[in-house]
């Protein structure tokens, strides 16, 4: 029975059927599994399919303005209907779309809370309630004129990339909802590291539990080695922008076996292949932060690459023969009014963007069909005549609705590369605001800002990062203080919104002092602190062991003669908010007479 039929007959019936990690084994073969064909002989005159998967956007927000889809240019607001904005090319932050962000704003189905997401109001615009225009993104609407358009194409789990991009290796997330935390590198699999969890959930009973992200799992990998079936993962390569959505890097018995050196090359490889003629028979492919349009990275640069990459295969031999699968990993915080069908606790999630791109897809036709991730994998299983992974895509729609199969094939389309502007490709990669706090862990430090508007953002701290004063001298964290403002420059991190893996560090109010004279004021009890006042100001000098004190004649000195009265000349940090000398790296002291006036620095 079709997904689309099990819909409407209730959700005890659904959950009767479901299950992750559930391998279906047929005790009866169809026409799709005849005995008599080949294992890996095509059913369909489909013989290569590629999935090319991007990041984060909703379909309203890239189709809801084409004509004669599922679409809408109004949103709901809370009780109120308003008019969606216009998405700029690139953002300023991203939008919440991880963890229980999607069901937040989906909202039981009202699909009225987006912008009340984390990142949803940036530069006091709704960014979340908005959608691009055709001449924001032309060849994704030029391919959707030309081939055809799936405006009920669901993410499959209610949540952000890690468990969606499993869905389309495994049709299974292996439970989990959200993308892996704690990794000490720039990986979400089993290259995560010792600290790295993942938020997982029983999608029969609704239990949260959380897991490491490397699992052994079946997934289409498994059944194509049984049956011949070439296949290979395109992707960023180990711990590189985008090695992230590396799906089967969450994959154990892939990622250390020799599959992963010969399967799993890097995303520039794939015009290559097609080009000499070694295109698999099923493709996955995924790109970098940058041409991945995940917000707040730009949409005509991401456009530009789609465009590169099936230009190249229209212009080869493979055309012909392929199905390329163009959609996005999740809605990545943008507003969309289609309720997504509930089918247990994991699943579906809001709708996504999906082009069927092939010789024999349905020229300028909408299906409206209710799909999902699961509906690429059960096409190419009845294509190849492999065993279904799981109940789901066993039960799933299959694409063949938005092809006609007996039509003579459609010519390809070879389209031009925009010019984009010179702000899409150098966009701001940084955040400034008010430091509020410091988390230090085992594998890691964050720093809490808060940013204009009021959103707080969170600073990855590695161990290169750059700290910085206003001038650009060395500092440390252990200057900065609560209210302190903050620069930093770096990269937005896709595990969250408002997450930045920070390059450089500058504290606003930090700047350095070279031998600033003053008089010692008061001296603390303890032997850390000591008050110092220099011209119409007094300064707390903060004193450790690593403080060089000097006495007349270059003696080495102590904090015992740093007497009520000295005179010192002081080298170090100064935080101008609060007026202190945060690392004091040396005091010179000389008695002061009493004829001296008061030094100024």
């Amino acid at each position: 029975m079709p997904r689309s039929s099990r819909i409407s007959v209730g959700i005890g019936v659904v959950l009767a059927v479901l299950g992750f990690g559930l391998t279906v084994h047929q005790s009866t073969s169809t026409s799709v599994h005849a005995s008599t064909a080949s294992p890996h002989a095509a059913r369909y005159p489909i013989k290569h399919v590629i999935i090319i998967d991007k990041e984060n956007h909703s379909f309203d927000n890239i189709f809801g303005r084409f004509p004669g889809a599922d679409g809408t240019t109004t949103a709901q607001v809370g009780n109120s209907v308003h008019p969606l904005g216009h998405t700029p090319d690139h953002t300023l932050l991203d939008v919440a779309h991880a963890g229980d962000a999607a069901a937040f704003a989906v909202d039981g189905g009202k699909m009225d809370r987006y912008n009340e997401l984390p990142g949803a109001i940036q530069d006091g615009k709704d960014i979340a309630d908005s959608q691009y225009d055709e001449s924001d993104v032309p060849a994704y609407w030029s391919y959707a004129r030309a081939f055809t358009l799936d405006d009920h194409f669901f993410s499959t789990i209610m949540g952000p990339s890690f468990p969606n991009h499993l869905v389309t290796i495994a049709a299974s997330s292996a439970n989990t909802v959200d993308n892996p935390r704690g990794q000490t590198k720039h990986a979400w699999g089993c290259d995560g590291g010792k600290y790295s969890l993942v938020d997982s959930l029983d999608p029969n009973t609704g239990r949260r539990y959380l897991t490491k992200p490397c699992f052994d799992i079946p997934t289409m990998a498994d059944t194509m080695q049984k049956a011949h079936v070439s296949w290979k993962y395109y992707a960023p390569g180990a711990f590189h922008s985008g090695y992230i959505w590396s799906a089967f890097d969450a994959i154990r018995h892939i990622r250390y076996s020799s599959l992963w050196k010969s399967n799993v090359p890097s995303d520039t490889a794939f015009i290559k292949d097609v080009k000499t003629g070694k295109l698999p028979s099923v493709s996955w492919l995924v790109t970098n932060e940058q041409l991945s349009e995940h917000p707040p990275y730009s949409m005509c640069e991401g456009e530009n690459w789609t465009v590169d990459q099936i230009n190249a295969v229209m212009k080869s031999k493979y055309w012909n023969d392929t199905l390329i699968v163009m959609t996005w990993d999740d809605f990545g915080g943008f507003y969309d009014h289609v309720a997504p069908p509930k089918l247990d606790y994991l699943s579906l999630g809001p709708r996504v963007p999906t082009i069927i791109i092939s010789p024999y897809a349905r020229k300028g036709y909408i299906d409206h069909t209710t799909y999902d991730f699961d509906s690429i994998l059960k096409f190419i299983e009845d294509d190849f005549r492999l065993p279904y992974l799981t109940s789901r895509d066993h039960h799933a729609d299959s694409l063949t609705p938005s092809l006609n199969l007996k039509q003579h094939p459609l010519k390809p389309l070879i389209l031009k590369a925009r010019t984009c502007s010179s702000n899409d490709k150098s966009i701001r990669t940084g955040v400034s605001g008010i430091y509020l706090k410091l988390i230090t862990r085992k594998y890691d430090r964050e720093m809490l800002v808060r940013l204009k508007g009021s959103n707080i953002a969170t600073i990855l701290i590695g161990p290169s990062v750059a700290i910085r004063t206003s001038a650009s001298d060395r500092a440390s964290l252990g200057d900065f203080r609560i209210g302190d403002r903050i620069v930093a420059t770096g990269r937005p991190d896709p595990q969250r919104a408002l997450v930045y893996g920070a390059g450089t560090i500058h504290d606003l109010d930090l700047k350095p002092i070279t031998r600033a004279t003053g008089l010692v004021g008061d001296v603390g009890q303890f032997g850390n602190t000591v008050s110092a006042r220099f011209g119409k100001q007094t300064l707390i000098l903060d004193i450790d062991k690593r403080t060089r004190i000097t006495l007349p004649h270059n003696k080495k000195g102590s904090f015992a003669d740093l007497e009520t009265g000295a005179r010192v000349q002081v080298t170090g940090i100064e935080n101008t908010r609060v007026l202190e000398v945060t690392t004091t790296r040396e005091i010179i002291v000389t008695p002061a007479t009493r004829t001296e006036a008061t030094p100024v620095p």
